[in-house]
């Protein structure tokens, strides 16, 4: 299953992560009223979801550029997923759409690509670790 996903042409990858970038900026941009109001609410259900927002985001970008492959790309998709978050914070601020800044979202923001990306750092170390065990076997 892994290494279909990683067998997925570039082109696909990229339009895949644009598609969800898109999904992230309207999420973050769409007046809370067009949300359904039987969503779940908890204290700090708002951090979580800016959390797993950028946890895709991150994810995603580090598999379109097979960031594996040129370690620099971790950087700059951790910049670039933190910018974002700063960008799309500073539009609701300017938008006055119900939608407000917060230092706290950002935050959640960035620890969200973190954790992205080293999620992704883990996964493909194992999927090396794995593919060096199967070639001492044969």
């Amino acid at each position: 299953m892994i290494t279909l996903l990683f067998s997925i042409p570039k082109w696909l990858r990229i339009t895949i992560s644009l598609l969800y970038l898109t999904c992230v900026a309207l999420l973050s941009l769409l007046p809370p009223d067009d949300f359904p109001s039987q969503l779940p609410s908890f204290p700090g259900a708002d951090k979580l979801v800016h959390i797993c927002m950028y946890l895709g985001l991150a994810s995603l970008a580090c598999w379109s550029m097979r960031a594996e492959a040129q370690h620099r790309w971790y950087y700059f998709v951790i910049l670039f997923a933190i910018c974002w978050g700063i960008t799309m914070e500073i539009f609701q601020l300017i938008m006055h759409v119900g939608r407000s800044f917060e230092m706290f979202d950002i935050l959640a923001n960035s620890v969200g690509s973190l954790i992205g990306i080293l999620g992704y750092m883990l996964l493909n170390q194992g999927i090396k670790n794995s593919d060096l065990k199967r070639q001492r076997q044969v």
